[in-house]
C-alpha cells in the first residue's frame, strides 16, 4: 500500500513538473516572439528611414540634372543609380531611377473615357514586335474605357467565375493588367518593360515634355517618349517610324544623346524617313507622329533597397517633376516593392 501511495505521489510530481514545464516553454516562446516583433518592427522602421533617404537621393539628383541640362539622358547623374553602401552596421543602401517615359503609357489607351483609335493603333503595333497577340491592345483599352463603352467586353468578366467588372478607368498599378482576360503573367513581365501607367487625368500633373497636344476636335497620341531613354521598340510603335532605324537611334545616342527635337528630325532624315510626310513609311503600318517623341521627361520611379545581410527591404516612389529649376520631383505615390 505505502509502495502504491509512493508510486501515485511520483506520478503526480511528474505530472506537476511537466505542467510547469510546459508552462515555462510556453512563456519563453511567447516572449521570444514578442521580441521578435519588436526587433522586426525596429529593424522595419529603421529600413523605412533608410530608404526613405535614398529616395531623396534620387529626387535630388534629378532636380540638378533637370537644373543642369535641357534634356534627360542615360548619361545624367540619376540614371547612374545609387551604389551600395554601408549606413549603419551590416545596414546597406543601394537604388535607382527609370526614366518611366522610356515607356509606352498605357493610360493613353483611352482619352476622356473614350478608346482612344490613335494609340490603339500604336499599342497594337508594340505588341507585334514584342511577340504579344496584338488583339491584346482591344482588350486592355477596352477593360479601362468607361463602362459605358464596355459593352462588348462586359458579359466576359460578370459572367465568369468568379465574376467581375472591367475597371473602367486609368490604371494605377501595372500589376492590375492582370485582370484583363487573355494577360496571364508571364505577358505581365514582359509588357513592364516596355509599358507605364503615368497618370492622366491630372492636368497639373503635365508639362509641355509630358503631354502632346491632341488636334482640336480630335483625338491625340498621349504621353511622349524620350528617345535617350526607350527601347527600340517603343521609339518605333509611338512614332511611326521602322523598327531598324529605332534601332540605329539607340545605337547612336549611347554615343551621343539627342540634346533636342531637331537633332531628332536630323538623324531620321538622314537615315531615310520622309519627316515631311505623315504617311506611314516603309517597313511601318502606323502614321508618321514625330511629335510623339522628345528628349526630355517629367515622370520617374525610384526604388530603393535596404540590405541587412538577412532580408531585403523594397521601397519604390513614382514622382513628376514639373519644371527644370532645381526643384525636387514631386511624390505622386509610394509604398514597399
Amino acid at each position: 500500500m505505502i509502495k502504491s501511495n509512493r508510486g501515485a505521489a511520483l506520478i503526480t510530481v511528474m505530472v506537476i513538473v511537466f505542467i510547469v514545464m510546459t508552462i515555462i516553454a510556453s512563456l519563453a516562446t511567447t516572449n521570444f516572439r514578442m521580441y521578435k516583433r519588436l526587433v522586426n518592427r525596429q529593424l522595419r522602421e529603421q529600413s523605412t528611414t533608410i530608404a526613405y533617404s535614398a529616395l531623396d537621393f534620387g529626387r535630388a539628383a534629378l532636380g540638378t540634372s533637370g537644373a543642369t541640362s535641357s534634356f534627360d539622358s542615360l548619361q545624367d547623374v540619376w540614371a547612374q543609380g545609387l551604389p551600395k553602401t554601408k549606413v549603419l552596421d551590416d545596414i546597406y543602401m543601394s537604388g535607382s531611377v527609370v526614366d518611366e517615359q522610356s515607356k509606352f503609357n498605357i493610360n493613353d489607351l483611352v482619352s476622356q473615357g473614350i478608346v482612344n483609335p490613335n494609340v490603339l493603333n500604336q499599342f497594337s503595333l508594340l505588341l507585334q514586335y514584342l511577340n504579344i497577340p496584338p488583339s491584346l491592345a482591344y482588350n486592355i483599352a477596352y477593360y479601362i474605357a468607361a463602362p459605358q463603352y464596355q459593352g462588348d467586353i462586359m458579359s466576359q468578366y460578370t459572367m465568369g467565375k468568379p465574376a467581375y467588372s472591367p475597371a473602367g478607368r486609368p490604371f494605377v498599378d501595372l500589376s492590375e493588367l492582370i485582370l484583363v482576360k487573355g494577360v496571364n503573367q508571364d505577358i505581365v513581365q514582359k509588357l513592364v518593360k516596355y509599358v507605364t501607367a503615368v497618370p492622366v487625368n491630372g492636368s497639373t500633373l503635365q508639362n509641355e515634355s509630358s503631354i502632346e497636344s491632341a488636334p482640336s476636335g480630335g483625338f491625340g497620341y498621349g504621353t511622349i517618349v524620350n528617345v535617350n531613354t526607350a527601347s527600340a521598340e517603343v521609339i518605333a510603335a509611338k512614332s511611326g517610324i521602322p523598327l531598324p532605324v529605332a534601332q540605329r537611334m539607340i545605337s547612336y545616342r549611347s554615343a551621343q544623346p539627342f540634346n533636342n527635337t531637331q537633332a531628332v528630325t536630323t538623324f531620321l532624315s538622314q537615315n531615310g524617313v520622309n519627316t515631311s510626310s505623315s504617311q506611314p513609311q516603309p517597313n511601318s503600318k502606323n502614321q508618321l507622329n514625330l511629335a510623339g517623341l522628345g528628349v526630355s521627361s517629367s515622370y520617374f520611379t525610384i526604388h530603393a533597397v535596404v540590405d541587412d545581410q538577412g532580408d531585403e527591404f523594397r521601397f519604390v516612389a513614382f514622382v513628376f517633376r514639373q519644371n527644370r529649376s532645381g526643384q525636387w520631383p514631386q511624390i505622386l505615390w509610394q509604398h514597399p516593392e
